[in-house]
């Protein structure tokens, strides 16, 4: 074997091992030069995260002297944070906290109160998983929750690499670093590390540098620091580099500076560099630091759209509408939720007349409730709704039944693996465990059929109101009264 170094600039003394059967380079030009860059680093900014940092109620439990106090605030404010932002947490947070303090308390909630807490927060398994960790930390822990980040994610549910080593530094001080996507936006900048941020092999050397960069005396604040450094000023698309406590050391502003003044640079790409930006994406001078990360593409969206039917009655006691919801099922999409019935819609006309939704529509409700006589299914709205890997529209359909003498006799026909059914009124479904899109479903509703809202598609899709009455169909399912019994007993 023997060592050749690469000729002319390049990412600061890229060295490249020839053996027989293949040339690898390596990549040691992608971290911190010596041990005093590591020591600003950390110094810069902690001081920096000291007089800057946000005020949030996750921040001071995690001082909290019960180390499972802090551990709990912790693993909390963490599943909340994922994939959601700090500002529509907080007060997610603060509801939690006060409702449920510890593991203890959580433990003996349901999962109907845990769904309907987080309803709005979306990525609802989330809550379950968070549900089943406390249960699991007071029933087979003797309510201790472990401290190191290894064990965390070993032992409880829901919690993976990223939200171990949260919770082993912020609360129990383990000197390990974590990679969420702020720590990587910042790595990569810090380190000019072009390469695909989606592959595992490049993230695996980002958590190598996180944890050779961690500050071994303030653990918990230092990662806390990088993620609100990554928040708040190195950000994807307008970076405050001027403000930046570290970008002394940051190649990434080096390289764009010397750009930006026309100064030969010292940081080029390396061909056959695993690491370096790829020759087919090279720099882009007038991107500057947002040059880093590179990622693949996100795939495109699955586009669909379903029927949703705002099944309506009067009842008896109150005189007042209540509206059909029936629960999805223990796994899946918004798994336990509570909604209006929806179907998949696969035909579209724009006349309602013939083989249009609006017959698709009836026939279902038709098939939906039985004992009940359907006096009239109007198309009310579409409402759109962005998922993370889904374009949803939902086609509102307005189902009025007939009354009935006794609401427990009500039958539905109700579809594999989906738990039961309620009828509930507006401010029941305002508080119950029904998710952000089914709001917006009955928002919608209510604003188009009570006149609050002109009576036009929420999407650019026009569709013409039409009504069609409809006849009854017997069958045998379960009924309101039984669903009840049943689920008393379990």
């Amino acid at each position: 074997m023997k060592r050749l170094r690469s000729k002319g600039k390049s990412c600061v003394q890229t060295e490249i091992v020839e053996t027989k059967n293949s040339v690898v380079v390596d990549n040691h030009h992608h971290e911190l030069k010596s041990k005093d860059e590591i020591r600003s680093l950390r110094k810069n900014l902690i001081d920096w995260y000291d007089s800057n940092k946000r005020n949030l109620q996750w921040r001071d439990l995690a001082k909290h002297r019960d180390p499972n106090i802090r551990g709990y605030s912790v693993l909390v404010s963490e599943i909340m944070l994922q994939q959601t932002q700090v500002a529509t947490v907080k007060s997610y947070y603060s509801r939690w906290i006060e409702k449920w303090p510890d593991f203890t308390s959580l433990s003996q909630a349901t999962l109907e109160e845990v769904n309907t807490l987080w309803s709005g927060l979306g990525y609802y398994s989330r809550g379950r998983r968070l549900y089943e960790a406390a249960r699991k930390v007071v029933f087979e822990m003797d309510g201790k929750m472990p401290q190191k980040a290894e064990q965390l994610q070993k032992r409880l549910p829901g919690v993976g690499p990223y939200t171990a080593a949260a919770i082993g530094s912020i609360a129990f001080n383990e000197p390990v670093g974590l990679v969420d996507g702020n720590v990587i936006r910042v790595i990569t900048r810090l380190c000019s590390i072009g390469a695909d941020t989606s592959k595992k092999s490049v993230v695996d050397v980002i958590w190598k540098l996180a944890n050779e960069l961690v500050d071994p005396e303030r653990p918990g604040d230092f990662n806390q620091a990088i993620m609100e450094l990554g928040a708040t000023v190195c950000a994807p698309k307008s970076p405050a580099c001027q403000s930046c406590p570290v970008s002394s050391l940051c190649r990434a502003n080096r390289r764009a500076t010397h750009y930006s003044t026309g100064c030969p640079t010292d940081i080029e790409d390396v061909p056959g560099c695993s690491l370096c930006l790829p020759i087919d994406q090279s720099w882009v001078g007038t991107d500057g630091v947002t040059n880093y990360p590179r990622k693949a593409k996100k795939s495109a969206a699955k586009i669909a759209r379903n029927m949703v039917l705002i099944v309506e009655r009067t009842a008896k006691e109150s005189a007042s509408n209540e509206y059909l919801l029936w629960q999805r099922p223990v796994n899946g999409l918004l798994a336990n939720l509570w909604e209006f019935p929806s179907f998949p819609s696969h035909r579209w006309s724009d006349d309602l007349n013939e083989s249009s939704e609006l017959t698709n529509a009836l026939d279902q409700s038709k098939s939906l409730l039985t004992g009940r006589a359907i006096e009239r299914c109007q198309y009310v709205a579409d409402v759109y709704h962005q998922f993370s890997h889904i374009d949803q529209t939902y086609g509102v359909y307005r189902v009025v039944v007939s009354p009935c003498e006794d609401a427990d006799d009500d039958v539905l026909a109700l579809p594999d693996h989906y738990q039961g059914f309620r009828w509930l009124n507006a401010r029941q479904i305002a508080e119950a465990a029904v998710s952000t899109a089914m709001k917006k479903v009955f928002r919608a509703f209510t604003q188009n059929v009570n006149g609050s809202g002109s009576r036009s598609s929420s999407s650019s899709l026009k569709r013409k109101t039409k009504s069609k009455e409809a006849g009854t169909v017997s069958k045998k399912q379960m009924t309101l009264q039984s669903f009840f019994k049943s689920d008393q007993t379990q």
